[in-house]
């Protein structure tokens, strides 16, 4: 259930920079090991950004930014690429209403399969699962794959 002090709204560019941050956090969190190779990838990164601008959700808190989301077309399926919360802003609903948001906007725009990947230690598994996400394997990466129909 999404807390009613949590509001979405599509992206603006000024969200860029808070993006960003919450995505060298992730990595710095979760994937040290991996910091510079990110790095390194930067623009791949930021052209994903912007070539689904228009899929890039941004969560609201009490006013303050608290997540975003970013998904776009895969194979068929709209796939999640991205869904961080800020730390001070977990356990409100941000994490479900961001997902809510991402399976009525690929519902909306025609895709009836949704798909992501998470790591096996990262909680918001436990949040892909009560949603209704099902784990159908591991990729090469040690990722676990998920998916749920969206019909």
């Amino acid at each position: 259930m999404c807390d009613s002090r949590v509001t979405l709204r599509p992206a603006a560019v000024t969200d860029l920079p808070s993006i960003y941050r919450g995505e060298q956090a992730y990595i710095q969190c979760w994937e040290p090991a991996h910091e510079s190779a990110w790095r390194l990838q930067l623009e791949r990164h930021l052209t994903l950004w912007a070539d689904n601008f228009d899929r890039l959700t941004v969560a609201m808190l009490d006013g303050q930014f608290a997540g975003y989301s970013l998904w776009a077309p895969e194979q068929g399926a709209a796939e999640l690429y991205t869904l961080n919360v800020s730390e001070a802003c977990r356990r409100n609903g941000v994490g479900r209403a961001l997902l809510d948001a991402y399976a009525l906007k690929a519902k909306q725009s025609g895709f009836n399969q949704l798909g992501l990947h998470v790591r096996p230690d990262n909680p918001a598994r436990l949040l892909y699962e009560h949603a209704g996400f099902v784990c159908v394997g591991a990729a090469a990466n040690g990722y676990l794959r998920y998916v749920r129909d969206n019909a």
